[in-house]
């Protein structure tokens, strides 16, 4: 290797690391049918609030605190030289690199794929864009030959465009990241992409999509530019500086009332402790708090528990076709699989329907499609005018669990890992003595029609999938005597013979809860079933009761039923709408206390975690996922024109469920559509951060923080509000930057 070849790699190097950098300032977003909240700051959670509100202001144009002026972002050179010529080049721009991606990135929509889509995205988008015509049409001539006369290779592409712009370090790092956000929504999609648990190791979808823009501005400025002018580009661009100056006085004052309205309620007396016979185990999700509260209400002898609503099982779900998908938190990568045992279509049956939509699809056969079919197409119309049926989440087949490290190994291993999965979860939710007669975990569900978002709707622990299965998945586990009996002999968890799990699962829509997985009865817990039911029928009635009036409709199960299955209702139900705090503690502390429907609650007794391992576990995966939420929907009401997916009426999916676009082109949109947000009126989402209250010595949540930098860095860094509660429920600390500071008046003793 020569010298001139060797500086040549450390140029490309260097080149790839500054996009790397800049690519990791941009949070994934999952596609629509495992559409999951996600935490849209999650690359800069590494600086301040304060500090990360001007960073977007300037790089996305974003207004993160709440009611503040819209912020003027620097300028693209596509964006000065459309000023100068007074076109929407910028526009241009992204309208064709949203268009190619479709194209490229589509999942199987399209009758006619992309010839280059084997290849990595920056080739397959150089093959066709030097026979793109279109850019000539427009007029900016050289547009092919430009695009030829590139490097082969993104780094030495990017590397050669840059050197042409002259730019100081952090002038280009600012600049890259606002050309970025230009196509942030098929950033964020390509980030997904990349995410270690979806993406090969190595892959650079978001990295060429950089590369991509970058060419664009790059030959736009030279088809329509003169060296003066991006000479004033370029001192303009590094007049720029970035200064934390924003007021976040009015936020705080927000999070400080909902915290003191919390407190309030957790100080109020304890309810009595009940005499258990019934346990039911819900999502942490705030939607099941008041389902929780009215079943307790309901009936004395239930006491429920909060658990992430994967119930502890990184699974995959898929027939015995092969095809599978994640039941799991992104977070998360599945290692055993399940099977639902229902065989795959085949023969004539399935080559007809394949037939019948690649016609019903077809440019040209659409329309006579319509004219052949349509009479057998009208059912779903029908079923339009008649809304209001009641879906069901129970399965008459059983269900297949292989736990893929261990099923070629010895006899017996298999038995061990499904024994482990189960006393993982039971240790999790502090269920490890005193088990009831039943057991009931309850999954949750959403119900909508016409509805892109409607995976948002789900359990978003179970990657945006009703949370039924795994729900059915853990009582069948723990029904079984093999595994019951490893779990006493291994684990030291005996579970009574006579205590039958059982699943179920909440229509978080309708407010009912329904049967997933109901065992056999017996003589000794048919009474106990048939008490679980009466109860679910009345907690139902108290929370459509409470819901009602935020929807706007009576307190009627046909109503609330009706609305779920209307096609054309924009606002099925107000998800997650509300989050502002996450509680882990005994429920002895909240049961009884009204909270609003805005808390997740995990179940959390720290005399009981020796070893602070779930305390660790609770700190470093549920509450990064409810950060994630709050974070998604703060985002998504602070600054909806540019964290938000805009209108849910004017929406277009692209290429299979990959996102939407507003209208009829342009960028993916991120986040939620305004109607999760906003009844049009008023916004029914107030932007403010988690506040995240462990029942647990301060002494134990900082040995996390000290253990996992990531972690610390969102309390620290104020992205959520940690604070210590003493046993009585009252907040003692806040963790801050310099440490722990007072919140309320301490107790001393042995919790600090």
């Amino acid at each position: 290797m020569n010298a001139h070849t060797s500086q040549l790699h450390l140029f490309e190097a260097a080149a790839s690391a500054r996009l790397t950098a800049v690519v990791n300032r941009f949070a994934p977003q999952w596609p629509l049918d495992r559409f999951v909240a996600v935490n849209p700051f999650l690359g800069i959670s590494d600086i301040d609030f304060a500090e990360a509100a001007d960073h977007l202001a300037r790089t996305r144009g974003a207004a993160l605190v709440p009611g503040g002026p819209a912020p003027e972002p620097v300028q693209t050179l596509s964006d000065f030289v459309g000023a100068i010529v007074a076109r929407p080049l910028s526009e241009l721009a992204c309208n064709r690199i949203s268009e190619w991606a479709a194209g490229y990135y589509d999942r199987g929509q399209a009758l006619w794929t992309n010839p280059w889509r084997q290849l990595p995205a920056f080739e397959a988008w150089r093959a066709e864009a030097m026979i793109d015509r279109t850019p000539e049409i427009s007029g900016l001539p050289g547009f092919r030959r430009f695009v030829k006369d590139l490097p082969d290779t993104p780094v030495a592409a990017a590397a050669q465009l840059l050197t042409g712009l002259d730019l100081s370090d952090r002038s280009e790092a600012l600049y890259l990241e606002r050309l970025l956000a230009t196509v942030g929504g098929w950033a964020a999609y390509c980030r997904h992409l990349d995410w270690p648990t979806v993406g090969a190791a190595g892959s650079q979808h978001t990295r060429d999509l950089l590369v991509i823009r970058l060419a664009w501005d790059v030959f736009i400025s030279r088809c329509l530019a003169n060296d003066r002018d991006i000479d004033t580009w370029r001192g303009q661009l590094c007049e720029r500086k970035v200064q934390a100056t924003v007021d976040l006085s009015t936020l705080d004052a927000a999070e400080a009332h909902f915290q003191e309205t919390i407190w309030t309620q957790l100080s109020r007396p304890a309810a009595l402790a009940p005499v258990t016979r019934i346990q039911a185990i819900f999502c942490i999700d705030v939607r099941s708090e008041f389902m929780r509260a009215a079943l307790e209400a309901s009936d004395s002898r239930i006491e429920t528990f909060g658990f992430a609503g994967f119930f502890g099982l990184p699974i995959s779900i898929g027939q015995k076709d092969g095809v599978q998908f994640p039941s799991c938190p992104p977070l998360v990568r599945p290692t055993a699989w399940v099977c639902e045992g229902v065989a795959p279509k085949q023969g004539f049956v399935a080559e007809l329907g394949r037939g019948i939509e690649r016609i019903r699809k077809g440019g040209a056969s659409a329309f006579g499609y319509v004219d052949s079919f349509g009479v057998a197409s009208i059912w779903p119309l029908i079923q339009s005018l008649f809304p209001g049926r009641v879906i069901s989440d129970r399965r008459a087949h059983s269900l297949e669990l292989h736990v893929e490290a261990v099923e070629t190994n010895a006899p017996g291993e298999a038995i061990r890992a499904r024994a482990a999965l189960a006393a993982g979860f039971l240790r999790g939710v502090g269920l490890t003595r005193d088990f009831a007669d039943l057991i009931v975990l309850v999954g949750h569900t959403g119900q909508s029609e016409n509805n892109p978002f409607a995976a948002g709707l789900h359990c978003g622990a179970c990657g945006g999938r009703s949370g039924a299965v795994n729900a059915r998945v853990a009582a069948e586990l723990l029904n079984d005597a093999g595994i019951r009996r490893v779990l006493g002999l291994d684990h030291n968890i005996v579970i009574p013979e006579q205590t039958g799990f059982a699943a179920a699962a909440h229509n978080t829509t309708t407010d009912e809860l329904t049967w997933a997985e109901r065992p056999d009865e017996s003589p000794h817990t048919a009474p106990f079933l048939s008490a679980f039911e009466q109860a679910a029928r009345s907690a139902g009635e108290r929370v459509r009761a409470r819901r009602a009036p935020a929807l706007g409709v009576p307190a009627s199960l046909g109503l609330f039923r009706k609305r779920a299955s209307d096609p054309s209702q924009v606002r099925p139900e107000w998800g997650l709408a509300g989050c502002a705090g996450f509680i882990a503690a005994p429920r002895r502390l909240t049961r009884g206390k009204d909270l609003g429907g805005r808390v997740f609650l995990h179940s959390y007794d720290w005399r009981t975690d020796v070893d602070f391992k779930i305390l660790e576990q609770i700190l470093t995966a549920p509450v990064v996922v409810a950060s994630w939420i709050n974070l998604q929907y703060f985002a998504s009401s602070a600054d909806p024109g540019t964290f938000g997916a805009g209108n849910k009426v004017l929406h277009n999916v692209v290429s299979g469920d990959i996102g939407v676009v507003e209208g009829n082109g342009g960028d993916l949109r991120l986040g939620l559509p305004m109607q999760s947000v906003s009844d049009g009126a008023v916004m029914r989402h107030d932007p403010v951060r988690l506040t995240v209250m462990i029942a647990a010595p301060v002494r134990a949540i900082e040995g996390v923080l000290a253990r996992h930098d990531h972690i610390r860095a969102l309390a620290e860094n104020r992205w959520i509000r940690l604070m210590a509660m003493d046993d009585d429920g009252r907040m003692i600390l806040l963790r801050t930057s310099n440490g722990w500071a007072r919140a309320t008046e301490t107790t001393g003793g042995e919790f600090t």
